[in-house]
């Protein structure tokens, strides 16, 4: 090991601050001392995020999750974890202490996270941080599923367009998604049945993406997804894999043999897109795959 990436770890070890690094799709591949004890890890396990902050939760331990649904929240912490450059707030901990959390997104979808503890600091300037962590995350939020609204997904997307400009650039697919005869589902189970298929449908697919992919409801039972770093070719098979995988779960607890599909548009974002551009032509493809027969995945030229 080279002496400056040895001296490097034995700061790390030694360093109050908790300090871990996560890969694109949410798994640790380091944390130090610091870390571990805050976040109760034992020194050889590598969990993902989603798996950790369960744990913690089912124990009573680690960050306050003041919402009452532990899983809208934690759907809702996905909609911007990873997916931005830097994400600051700051959280209370079960054993009363304070932390200022810093998350870095790398251009490859790696995550630097950095906390300090700032307990001591004065109680009124917390809660005021506290309470605007939380406005910014409401406004972020689809109030229904708990990913990201249409004004959230859209704003990622102009992120993605900036990061295709930058240098190297950087590729992002985007897929837009409608379920397929929604109509009948609210006809055959009312609205509060339509309402859980879209939160199954939400929670479903949330799970099987990577924490730098975005996910968000545009409106009714259209969806969009973005997968940053992403070929073509794989964003199709990604989409398949989903499909097989909705097809899989039971969404109406009432009708085990109920089933749901979608449709999908599909485009890759190109230089000189704008938000506009893009959402129009992913717009235009699932338009041709839905007038196919549904069920089917439609490219744009």
């Amino acid at each position: 090991m080279p002496p400056a990436l040895a001296r490097l770890i034995e700061t790390f070890d030694h360093a109050a601050a908790m300090v871990a690094l996560y890969d694109p799709a949410g798994r640790i591949l380091f944390a130090n001392p610091s870390y571990r004890r805050a976040f109760f890890l034992d020194p050889d396990e590598t969990p993902d995020w989603i798996d950790l902050m369960r744990r913690n939760h089912a124990h009573r331990r680690g960050p306050v999750v003041s919402h009452d649904d532990f899983e809208a929240w934690l759907s809702s912490s996905l909609s911007r974890r990873g997916k931005v450059p830097m994400l600051s707030i700051e959280t209370d901990m079960h054993d009363g202490s304070w932390l200022h959390i810093v998350e870095q997104t790398m251009p490859d979808g790696h995550i630097l996270f950095v906390a300090l503890d700032i307990t001591r600091m004065r109680q009124s300037e917390r809660v005021l941080r506290q309470e605007r962590d939380i406005a910014l995350k409401s406004a972020s939020t689809d109030p229904l599923t708990g990913i990201s609204n249409r004004g959230h997904i859209m704003a990622l997307m102009g992120d993605r367009i900036e990061r295709r400009r930058a240098i190297p650039p950087r590729s992002t697919v985007a897929v837009l998604v409608d379920l397929d005869h929604f109509k009948r589902v609210n006809d055959r189970f009312g609205h509060v049945g339509g309402d859980q298929v879209l939160r199954e449908f939400a929670r479903i697919v949330r799970a099987d993406l990577r924490t730098c992919d975005g996910f968000g409801r545009i409106g009714g039972e259209e969806f969009l997804i973005l997968f940053p770093g992403m070929t073509i070719a794989k964003a199709c098979r990604a989409v398949d894999r989903l499909r097989a995988r909705i097809s899989d779960h039971m969404v109406i607890p009432e009708d085990a043999a109920f089933r749901i599909d979608f449709s999908a548009g599909l485009t890759d974002v190109r230089i000189g897109d704008t938000v506009s551009s893009v959402y129009s032509r992913v717009d235009r493809a699932l338009y041709f795959a839905k007038s196919e027969g549904r069920g089917t995945l439609r490219l744009a030229s």
